[in-house]
């Protein structure tokens, strides 16, 4: 039992030392009186300004017991060591990092109303690309002597696909087909593709498969929302598309993409989630937004009112590494009603088109940053998730030489088939 002395408490305190320690599988108690904190106790933290005897002696910042939102609290950093208002609280910094405070306040957006990464802090100090959250709580771990090497043994890597546009030319109807070729100068592709004797250039779902063989899971997300200028996937009565998707959802699993149209329009966003449910026979409880667009509170607000449960849009567009600091998965705390939400958050450490199009890297370059990413989440044992999309691993045209990078991630975290299952993997056995 690892007890932690305060003068104060409330959810904020609460929600750091749940991440911290009790999601790890380590129970933790709380100590407000002075009188009651025992010589005796091991794994002892003192997380207050009173001189009682502890194992670690945090002086607390008072950000875990305020509520609202602040926009004075000034992060810096020195030799890569991030301070708030001029303390090493590493609590208050967790708690920054996870509630993602700081974007609650005003800051430039892109087109697309996304958050920019160089907004952050954590990009400005040059500390993105590592969990730096994690970082902390495995230095609180090694200083108060509990064993963190248990924690570094769950690691595993998720890829997951977004299926923005099922098929290139396939499914598509001959209208269709007949305008794009003639518009783009390549209807004889087309022709051959309808005809069957060439294959889509986005069907690259036998090889989705067998990553799924390789290791412990994957996961995919579906778009199903109306034609517009950002949602252009097939229909979603289409017969062969539902097929594709049942398939793929027994394969893996398959969330909800929430189309670029539905962004903060609850309306739309319920149709999409039912036409899923109705296709799959089940339940709906994940989601990625299309393009990533998020906006916080009011995006995982109303997912959750729509019975969304685990979302994994916490990452950027432009740029890879850790947004809210964690490779971990991490209840939402809504610093506007100041309450843990029902929604887990799976961060996510790079996209296909954040490497290529964003960072403009070769394959080559992208596959050592994907090496540096890995091994960070390796060392603090939490879990690698990537994106990519069906139509990014074709290996063809833009795309050429990618798919070997994918390959390249997989060859770094795959599982051997007579492996065990990781059996404190953060992933449940419904998680389906």
């Amino acid at each position: 039992m690892i007890s932690i002395f305060c003068e104060h408490t409330g959810p904020r305190l609460s929600f750091v030392l749940d991440f911290c320690f009790a999601d790890k599988g380590f129970e933790y108690t709380i100590v407000t009186n002075a009188t009651e904190w025992s010589k005796g106790r091991k794994f002892r933290i003192n997380y207050s300004h009173l001189p009682v005897p502890c194992d670690y002696h945090i002086k607390p910042h008072d950000l875990l017991f305020e509520e609202g939102i602040r926009d004075d609290l000034k992060i810096e950093s020195s030799d890569n060591n991030l301070k708030i208002d001029g303390l090493r609280d590493e609590f208050a910094l967790i708690f920054w990092m996870l509630s993602r405070y700081e974007e609650y306040l005003p800051a430039p957006r892109d087109e697309h109303d996304r958050y920019i990464a160089k907004n952050s802090a954590l990009s400005k100090f040059g500390l993105l690309q590592k969990p730096y959250a994690d970082l902390l709580v495995k230095k609180i771990w090694a200083i108060i002597e509990l064993d963190y090497t248990i924690i570094e043994k769950r690691f595993e890597c998720v890829p997951s696909f977004d299926i923005d546009i099922a098929w290139a030319y396939k499914n598509k109807t001959f209208v269709r087909t007949l305008g794009a070729g003639l518009t783009k100068g390549n209807l004889k592709e087309r022709i051959k593709v309808k005809l069957g004797k060439a294959q889509d250039p986005y069907d690259t779902y036998a090889y989705i498969n067998e990553i799924s063989t390789k290791v412990n899971r994957i996961i995919c997300f579906s778009l199903l929302g109306d034609w517009s200028k950002y949602d252009k996937n097939i229909h979603w009565k289409n017969e062969h598309y539902r097929s594709l998707i049942r398939g793929l959802n027994s394969s893996g699993g398959m969330g909800i993409h929430p189309s670029y149209d539905s962004y903060l329009n609850p309306e739309k966003l319920e149709k999409e989630i039912a036409r899923l449910e109705e296709i799959v026979g089940h339940e709906i409880v994940k989601s990625r937004q299309h393009f990533l667009r998020l906006k916080l509170p009011e995006s995982y607000e109303m997912i959750t009112r729509l019975g969304i449960q685990r979302d994994f849009t916490m990452g950027y567009s432009d740029e890879i590494g850790f947004r809210a600091g964690t490779s971990f998965p991490f209840y939402f705390f809504n610093l506007r009603t100041n309450q843990v939400m029902n929604l887990l958050i799976f961060p996510f450490a790079y996209m296909d088109s954040a490497l290529k199009d964003q960072l403009k890297l070769s394959p080559e370059q992208a596959k050592e940053k994907i090496k540096n990413l890995v091994d960070e989440v390796k060392s603090v044992g939490g879990v690698l998730m990537c994106i990519w999309h069906n139509s990014s691993i074709n290996d063809l045209d833009e795309w050429k030489g990618w798919k070997d990078v994918l390959d390249y991630n997989i060859g770094l975290v795959e599982t051997s088939p007579d492996s065990e299952r990781n059996e404190n993997s953060v992933f449940d056995e419904d998680f389906i």
